[in-house]
């Protein structure tokens, strides 16, 4: 199983009237919409939108077709997104969408007379999908959506055996800072550091082949957050120019 994709999926004004049954049909698909807005474009808008289809014979229709009214832009999320939208919604003209892929939202939804006004627009590829989403949502992440099967393996396997080992030595020495003793525990016991083969390293080369270990004694500082609220920080040390390496917070004051 691979990672979520998201792609876009436009409903063009001629399908308006029929988008509540058009999203049934998308959530039916397997789709998570990630966020959705309802919009006007005007024709420039549109034809800034559609600007990899200048070689299109049809563009200029498009560009009319698509700011002829109101439209529903939504950001959508699943695995193979791109390529599992476009089958949705079938093939481009109304004649194709019926005589192959009858079930299809065009082959339900297009205008039959008139080709250009095929109710629903979706992203070709990856780039014009990343080009597309921030066309509409300008604020959105794009990373890559973990799949949650992947990401749980990847735990289990990598992180969970070395981490419950470390929260059983916890557990049996109590230690007063038990969140700096296990990052002290974790950095000793790593079963992914690198390996120092010559023990002629310190002294040849100048390595430490011993990590740095945090103090349980030091006092954490005084930070604001994002949403102005003192937090605290025990994770890491901090930089000379005042910057939590953490979280790249600003540190406001050194607590006494």
């Amino acid at each position: 199983m691979g990672d979520f994709e998201r792609t876009l999926a436009v409903i063009k004004p001629d399908a308006m009237k029929h988008k509540d049954t058009i999203i049934r049909h998308i959530k039916d698909a397997g789709f998570v919409i990630v966020q959705s807005r309802i919009v006007r474009l005007s024709a420039e808008q549109a034809s800034e939108f559609y600007r990899s289809k200048q070689t299109h014979p049809n563009y200029h229709g498009m560009i009319v077709a698509l700011s002829d009214g109101p439209i529903l832009a939504m950001c959508i999320s699943k695995e193979r997104a791109i390529a599992d939208l476009l089958w949705l919604i079938g093939p481009e003209r109304y004649q194709d969408a019926v005589k192959s892929a009858p079930r299809s939202l065009r082959a339900m939804f297009a205008d039959s007379h008139d080709e250009l006004r095929n109710a629903i627009h979706g992203s070709e590829g990856s780039t014009s999908a990343r080009f597309e989403i921030h066309f509409f949502f300008p604020n959105i992440l794009l990373e890559p959506v973990f799949n949650e099967e992947k990401l749980n393996n990847y735990l289990r396997a990598m992180v969970n055996p070395v981490l419950m080992q470390g929260l059983h030595a916890m557990a049996k020495e109590r230690p007063k800072n038990p969140v700096i003793s296990l990052s002290n525990w974790l950095l000793l016991n790593n079963p992914y550091k690198p390996q120092i083969t010559s023990v002629l390293s310190d002294a040849l080369y100048g390595i430490n082949t011993k990590p740095e270990l945090i103090s349980e004694d030091r006092k954490p500082a005084t930070m604001f957050d994002h949403m102005g609220a003192q937090s605290q920080c025990d994770c890491c040390e901090y930089k000379d120019n005042g910057i939590c390496a953490c979280s790249s917070l600003s540190i406001i004051a050194e607590e006494n």
